[in-house]
């Protein structure tokens, strides 16, 4: 899979290493392709030459860059790891009244849309994958069945676990403040936590 990451912050260069020790052709997006030190090109050349375009770019740098990744192909999966976040009283919270990832597919409703990664620091994405491969779980929502199935295929390539927790609106446990930010589960203990049932994961 022709797989294009906009980003070159740790979580985008840790996807990339990942993605392409899976065999995908990767490509990394920065929005400064000449400082990163690494092989990267334009954001625009990658969100515009990908089958699948993850969205790993700082959640402040999106409507900056809006009219840029409306460029993206009509019907092209986008998988949206971006946070935004506040603290509220000595807690973590998400800035947004709504899911990121329903936030993101209201901006760009030529996609579609799936949200994937958010919850997982990004100094363990590494590590836990070439650890203890397929072992820990990913949280996985969109509204559209293929944007789900190759959000999951992603994760699976990253040698994580897919868990699905439903559409767009039910894609707030991803969030800051959300039960599963920011933290690692195993899949069986992520469904429990999510669902209180011990079945149904990975599918």
């Amino acid at each position: 899979m022709k797989v294009g990451i906009l980003g070159t912050g740790r979580m985008g260069q840790g996807l990339g290493e990942l993605l392409r020790g899976a065999g995908h052709d990767v490509a990394l997006g920065s929005r400064t392709p000449a400082d990163t030190g690494f092989p990267s090109s334009s954001l625009e050349l990658v969100a515009t030459q990908s089958e699948v375009v993850l969205i790993a770019l700082p959640h402040v740098a999106i409507e900056p860059n809006i009219d840029l990744l409306r460029t993206i192909a009509p019907d092209t999966v986008v998988i949206d790891l971006a946070n935004s976040v506040r603290v509220d009283d000595g807690r973590i919270r998400s800035a947004l009244d709504k899911p990121h990832g329903r936030w993101l597919a209201n901006l760009l409703p030529h996609a579609k849309v799936a949200r994937a990664f958010t919850h997982v620091h990004d100094e363990l994405l590494v590590s836990r994958a070439t650890r203890q491969p397929n072992t820990w779980a990913i949280a996985v929502a969109a509204d559209d069945p293929i944007a789900l199935a190759t959000a999951s295929e992603l994760v699976r390539s990253a040698r994580y676990v897919p868990v699905s927790v439903g559409d767009l609106d039910h894609s707030g446990v991803l969030d800051p403040g959300g039960p599963l930010f920011p933290n690692m589960y195993l899949p069986g203990d992520m469904y429990d936590l999510l669902h209180g049932g011990a079945a149904g994961v990975g599918r």
